[in-house]
């Protein structure tokens, strides 16, 4: 299934969440004009390699990572869903802390791939690169504030492609199964070249952050003028 919209109004303009996917383009595009060679450069100097990490050196990678991309579809697929999800998100924590939220997702995310590296020494020395780990916080976070959100998905059926819509808790949950049980299957040692451990890490640092401070969705009220009319102006029944 892929995500193709929601239906929850967002309250205030994210031009947080606006930033970081303009951010994440302009410097996927840095890498990417000059031709491969530079991108890998990129993915080289700016990813994350546990076996670096480990030794105290690099260490800025851990935030650095979260801004490159492997390719043209890596990108449009995690912008895609920080896009649809991180609006909402930004609404419920308020621009300054939603901006500290991601960061510490992204943290959260290499953390747990950092220790589930130490189970292959091929993984020590991968780099990892991308936003999918701070934008699974964004999920996590979104699944625990709009559980009901209906979300319109493109999904494949017996009979071929179809639009449907399912809530947030079903889609989101699903997609939370789906990294558990690739994420088990790579530590055997067959990976498949996607971090399923960092995004179950920034998924759960999301959950736990948006539960540890009481975070909820902003609601709307009705203009002022409206409920004084209602309030002074009620005719008395007998």
């Amino acid at each position: 299934m892929w995500p193709l919209g929601d239906e929850n109004r967002s309250l205030t303009f994210p031009y947080v969440n606006y930033t970081i996917i303009a951010i994440n383009v302009i410097v996927f595009l840095m890498f990417f004009l000059p031709g491969i060679d530079y991108l890998y450069y990129g993915i080289l100097n700016y990813g994350v390699i546990p076996a670096y990490i480990f030794q105290g050196k690099r260490l800025w990678t851990l935030f650095t990572s979260m801004f490159i991309h492997a390719g043209p579809l890596h990108l449009f697929g995690n912008m895609l869903f920080l896009y649809i999800f991180g609006d909402n998100t930004e609404d419920a924590y308020g621009h300054a802390k939603y901006l500290i939220f991601y960061i510490f997702c992204g943290l959260g995310a290499s953390a747990l791939h950092l220790l589930t590296s130490l189970s292959s020494y091929s993984a020590m020395l991968v780099p990892a690169v991308g936003a999918s780990g701070a934008i699974s916080g964004v999920l996590g976070a979104y699944m625990v504030l709009y559980p009901r959100a209906r979300i319109k998905v493109l999904a494949y059926t017996p009979f071929g492609l179809t639009f449907l819509y399912v809530s947030s808790l079903y889609f989101i949950g699903f997609w939370f199964l789906q990294q558990l049980f690739f994420g088990t299957f790579s530590l055997t040692g067959l990976s498949s070249g996607v971090a399923y451990w960092a995004h179950i890490g920034g998924f759960i640092t999301g959950m736990l952050l948006t539960k540890m401070f009481r975070i909820s969705p902003r609601r709307f009220r009705r203009p002022v003028r409206y409920r004084f009319y209602r309030r002074v102006y009620r005719v008395p029944v007998e």
